[in-house]
């Protein structure tokens, strides 16, 4: 039978853990209506270029009306570097990088994101610093405990910026590459034997970044219960702040990694 390759990939995921630690209100009422927010930002940006007339490189916010723009416009992709830089706490000379904008342009993309945005330095940036300040550890949802050494520094704030929702997605696609891994095993099975460890689960053969990839027999059944078993195991709620946070997974399907369509489970 043909195999074929199943991704499921955690949406949005850092940006969400950060806006529930925050909180950042309005990302997360766009994350709970299931909301594109780097759309939403790029329009936001858009709508401040074009009411104060705002200059941009290459044209940016400048080819259409910012109420136009859509998941095909580089504006997007600028959007998503601004969000993911600019909530872990990057200098504009670093976004600027990041974002190929000259640093004129990018600070300029930069004071107007914190702008709209301002609880991402009033909330989460001041709560990661005064864990820091007042003993130098953090613990993420899952209970992993870090503590900052050396100088204290802005260096050092951003990394604890970052490593926050970093380290907790980490630990989170562990956690479901395992359980996906195992989630046919039978505790009566006490022999490991290479085929025993293979029947445990489905054939994860691939861990990229905050997603897993799974091969399987190219069957519309195999493939459903498949990702529904992932989704389950997947979704696994974080408690953030006294409130629970529950990071959804997507899916692609396809004949290779580079060939990849989505999946919608239904």
């Amino acid at each position: 039978m043909n195999k074929i390759w199943l991704f499921g990939d955690y949406s949005q995921a850092e940006v969400r853990v950060s806006a529930w630690a925050g909180p950042i209100p309005l990302m997360k009422t766009w994350f709970q209506n299931g909301e594109d927010i780097h759309i939403n930002v790029a329009k936001m940006i858009g709508k401040v270029v074009e009411e104060n007339n705002i200059p941009m490189p290459r044209g940016l916010w400048h080819r259409k009306p910012w109420q136009e723009l859509d998941s095909g416009d580089p504006e997007r992709e600028v959007s998503k570097r601004t969000v993911h830089a600019n909530t872990n706490g990057q200098g504009p000379g670093q976004f600027a990088i990041i974002t190929g904008l000259p640093f004129k342009y990018a600070k300029i993309v930069q004071d107007v994101y914190h702008a709209l945005l301002p609880e991402i330095k009033g909330n989460y940036h001041k709560w990661i610093r005064d864990q820091l300040q007042a003993t130098r550890q953090l613990t993420n949802p899952l209970g992993w405990k870090r503590t900052f050494y050396g100088m204290y520094s802005s260096a050092l704030e951003r990394e604890a910026y970052a490593w926050y929702p970093q380290s907790t997605i980490g630990l989170l696609t562990i956690r479901t590459f395992c359980h996906v891994c195992e989630v046919f095993r039978d505790s009566a099975v006490k022999l490991q034997t290479p085929s025993n460890i293979r029947a445990m689960g489905y054939d994860v053969q691939l861990q990229v970044h905050d997603s897993i990839g799974v091969v399987l027999p190219n069957d519309s059944t195999i493939i459903r219960d498949a990702a529904r078993a992932i989704s389950r195991i997947a979704e696994y709620p974080l408690v953030i702040k006294d409130e629970t946070l529950v990071v959804p997974m997507n899916f692609k399907i396809g004949p290779s990694w580079g060939d990849l369509h989505n999946y919608i489970l239904e």
